[in-house]
C-alpha cells in the first residue's frame, strides 16, 4: 500500500474537556529500549549497555483533552548516548517543556552486570542486579529515586544453634531505595554509585552470592555463612545502620526478603530512614 498525503483540519487532542479533572499523570509504560547507562560503577568512567524499560509521562491540565504520546517517544530517542543522572534531569524537562505540562515523570529499571570474582579459585563471571531509576519534575523541584537489589546468603541463627549439624540457609534479596531532592536550578550530581550500595549489603549478609563457584569456593562459602548467621532482622538492621551513617541522600527504605529453604513462605523486614 503507497501511503498517501492527507490534511489534518482537526487535532482532537487539542479538544477542551468539561469534566474539570486534572490528570497527575498520562503516559507510556512498558517501553523496551537500549540505552548506555554509567554512574552505577566506582570506575565513575565505566558505562554499559542495558535493556531498559520505561516509563514515561505528564501532567495534564483539567481542561486539556489529551496529550501527545508520540512526543514522549520522540523526546526518548533524542537522550545523549550515556544515561547518568544529568541527562536523566534533561529529559524530564524536555518531557515537560515538549507537553506544556507542569510536570514529568519517568521510571527507568534495568539489569547492570558486573565482575563477581569467585573467593579461592579466583574465577572471574557476570553477576546481574537489578536497578531503577524514578524521576519526578514539579515546579522547580526534582525527586530522584535510586533503587538496587542486591542478592545474598543468610544462615539461620536459631537454626544453627538447635541442630546438632548444619544449619538451614537460605537466599535473601535486600532492596535498598535511596531518594534525592533537588532545585531544579541547582541540581548537583547524586554521589552515590549503586555499585557501592551493593558492596555494603554484601558485607552484611552471610555471604555473597556468586556467578561462578568451585568445589573449593563452595567450601569456602558454605563455612563462611556458617560462621556469620543471620536472621532477617539482623540483614535490615546492618544495612540501616550504614545507611543511617550515610548523609548523601535525604531518605532511604532497606527491605530485605528471604526466600526461606524449609517454609512455604518468605520472611521479609522493612527499615525507613532519613528526613
Amino acid at each position: 500500500m503507497t501511503p498517501q498525503s492527507m490534511t489534518i483540519t482537526r487535532d482532537v487532542q487539542l479538544d477542551l474537556d468539561e469534566r474539570q479533572v486534572a490528570i497527575r499523570e498520562v503516559g507510556i509504560s512498558d517501553v523496551k529500549y537500549p540505552l548506555t547507562v554509567s554512574g552505577i560503577e566506582l570506575d565513575d568512567t565505566a558505562a554499559q549497555t542495558v535493556n531498559a524499560t520505561l516509563s514515561l509521562a505528564v501532567s495534564l491540565k483539567k481542561e486539556l483533552k489529551g496529550i501527545h504520546m508520540s512526543r514522549l517517544v520522540e523526546d526518548l530517542l533524542d537522550t545523549e548516548a550515556k544515561i547518568d543522572f544529568q541527562s536523566l534531569v534533561k529529559l524530564l524537562g524536555r518531557l515537560r517543556e515538549h507537553q506544556e505540562a507542569e510536570t514529568a515523570a519517568l521510571t527507568m529499571t534495568f539489569d547492570y552486570y558486573l565482575d563477581r570474582q569467585a573467593p579461592v579459585s579466583g574465577k572471574i563471571a557476570k553477576q546481574a542486579y537489578r536497578c531503577r531509576f524514578e524521576g519526578r519534575l514539579a515546579g522547580d523541584r526534582l525527586h530522584f529515586i535510586q533503587c538496587v537489589t542486591v542478592p545474598v546468603t543468610t544462615l539461620c541463627p536459631c537454626s544453627k544453634e538447635i541442630s546438632a549439624y548444619g544449619a538451614h540457609n537460605q537466599r535473601g534479596y535486600v532492596e535498598v531505595t535511596l531518594e534525592h531532592d533537588f532545585d531544579d536550578q541547582n541540581a548537583s550530581e547524586v554521589k552515590i554509585c549503586l555499585e557501592e550500595v551493593i558492596e555494603q549489603v554484601e558485607a552484611c549478609a552471610s555471604a555473597p552470592l556468586y556467578p561462578i563457584l568451585k568445589r573449593v569456593d563452595e567450601r569456602f562459602v558454605t563455612m563462611q555463612a556458617y560462621d556469620e548467621p543471620r536472621f532477617v532482622e539482623d540483614m535490615v538492621r546492618s544495612v540501616a545502620v550504614k545507611m543511617r551513617e550515610d548523609s548523601r541522600m535525604d531518605r532511604w527504605t532497606v527491605k530485605v526478603t528471604n526466600h526461606e529453604s524449609i517454609h512455604q513462605h518468605n520472611a521479609y523486614a522493612v527499615v525507613r530512614g532519613g528526613e
